[in-house]
């Protein structure tokens, strides 16, 4: 762990703004999930930056700073559809609808393909079904 010490900070330090959130070191937390998506950001890590991004906007959304955390759900759904986490971006952009009045930016909402939008799920395993039995 020494040696790759570059490889899991930025987990660690997500850890830690996790913890500071559950016992209301609000500064602390912030602080450290800050440096969670920079370290993230600096070695490349662009899932750990989505997740750290994502976790810090429901925080500051908890904690009362609604503008704030619009910023850090943009910066996460921007970062999972990099990553081509389509429908991981979908569902943040789903559910920060259902909780907050704000509305995000024209243009955050992912664009879903059809074969795997909800309306589309059974003919979609049909054309899937069908593409196994082709093969055998």
């Amino acid at each position: 762990a020494e040696s790759s010490k570059w490889n899991c900070l930025q987990k660690f330090i997500l850890l830690e703004a996790e913890d500071h959130f559950c016992n209301k070191r609000y500064e602390r937390a912030k602080e450290s999930y800050d440096d969670a998506i920079m370290f993230s950001r600096q070695h490349k890590f662009i899932n750990d930056e989505a997740i750290a991004c994502e976790l810090a906007g429901y925080f500051l959304f908890e904690v009362g700073e609604t503008a704030s955390s619009i910023d850090y759900i943009i910066q996460a759904h921007e970062k999972y559809h990099k990553w081509g986490a389509i429908g991981k971006a979908s569902v943040i952009f789903q559910y920060f609808q259902s909780i907050s009045t704000v509305k995000l930016p024209v243009g955050i909402e992912p664009p879903v393909s059809r074969e795997f939008s909800s309306g589309n799920r059974n003919s979609s395993m049909t054309t899937l079904k069908a593409r196994q039995k082709a093969q055998t």
